[in-house]
């Protein structure tokens, strides 16, 4: 693709959304192990317009993105694995592009029962199942809480924590009780009427997806000897202690948590759920400010590449 320029969404200072640029740049070229992909949809993630506002440091300029769905155009020396025309779907630095370039290994073939914005909207579920398997260790029979679980990684928390067996408790907004019951939560609080922490018993382990009040609020809900997983910031040393638990920090979002999940994916033991989808790429900024000021929602926020 020597000679061929592309659209993608380009940062070139922190701040807020009017610092998305939609710009001509080189189209890609794979490197040893890496395919180009077409890109179809970008997941849109809070991850995304906090590296933007600064939170998180990148090399300037960059684009935004980190999960995507395409189809494979050209693959780089040593690939065997994937081939020409395939649909794809993985971790993808820098998706906020028509066309971008990712580790082989991190990408994985699209289950036809998926739709490209569907596909794009998968790398909540790494992020549950690292937490949920890797850091919290969560077994068959244990009770689990999830807070927010409609949202981009809840709602796959609760599939995940059932498709485990556990017991699972989460919370939700009114309007979103019934869908987490139907992904196989066995009780569901709603947080904006009922204080979640006297409402229910004590559980084994306890995802949080929320941070602040939410955060300060869940130590004493986890019994003594159990683990809180955190993926908003970390835990507070002190009230660890004090609670006689254990809190981790929980974002990891290793190859093998990606395996586990394509298996569940490819199965469809699990699957994800739109909030909903902004087109075309210019509509960049748009989708970040619905991610993050849209409120309580169900699903993930997905943008697509072209109309």
């Amino acid at each position: 693709m020597k000679d061929i320029h592309i659209q993608a969404i380009r940062v070139h200072a922190y701040g807020g959304s009017d610092q998305l640029k939609l710009e001509e740049i080189p189209a890609p070229v794979p490197g040893p192990g890496e395919v180009l992909i077409d890109i179809v949809a970008s997941g849109v993630n809070p991850v995304d317009w906090k590296i933007r506002e600064g939170m998180m440091q990148r090399p300037l300029p960059y684009i935004p993105g980190v999960e995507a769905s395409g189809v494979v155009v050209a693959l780089g020396e040593g690939v065997t694995d994937k081939k020409v025309g395939q649909a794809v779907y993985g971790a993808v630095d820098g998706s906020y592009t028509a066309c971008a370039v990712a580790p082989s290994a991190q990408l994985f073939p699209k289950p036809s029962h998926l739709s490209f914005e569907e596909a794009a909207a998968c790398g909540g579920a790494k992020t549950a199942w690292g937490a949920l398997f890797e850091v919290g260790k969560l077994t068959k029979g244990q009770r689990v809480f999830i807070h927010a679980g409609a949202g981009g990684v809840g709602h796959f928390a609760v599939q995940l924590a059932f498709h485990a067996g556990a017991y699972v408790i989460a919370t939700a907004s009114g309007e979103n009780l019934e869908f987490v019951k139907s992904l196989g939560a066995a009780e569901v609080i709603d947080y904006k009427t009922i204080p979640f922490e006297t409402d229910t018993d004590p559980v084994d382990v306890l995802l949080d997806t929320v941070g602040g009040d939410t955060l300060d609020r869940s130590y004493q809900l986890v019994k003594p000897g159990g683990i809180l997983l955190c993926l908003v910031q970390p835990p507070s040393p002190e009230k660890t202690a004090a609670a006689g638990i254990r809190a981790e920090w929980a974002g990891t979002k290793t190859l093998h948590a990606m395996q586990e999940v394509a298996k569940l994916l490819d199965k469809d033991l699990i699957r994800p759920y739109i909030r909903k989808v902004f087109a075309p790429l210019s509509k960049a900024a748009a989708a970040q400010d619905y991610s993050q000021l849209g409120g309580p929602g169900r699903g993930k926020v997905v943008l697509k590449i072209e109309e």
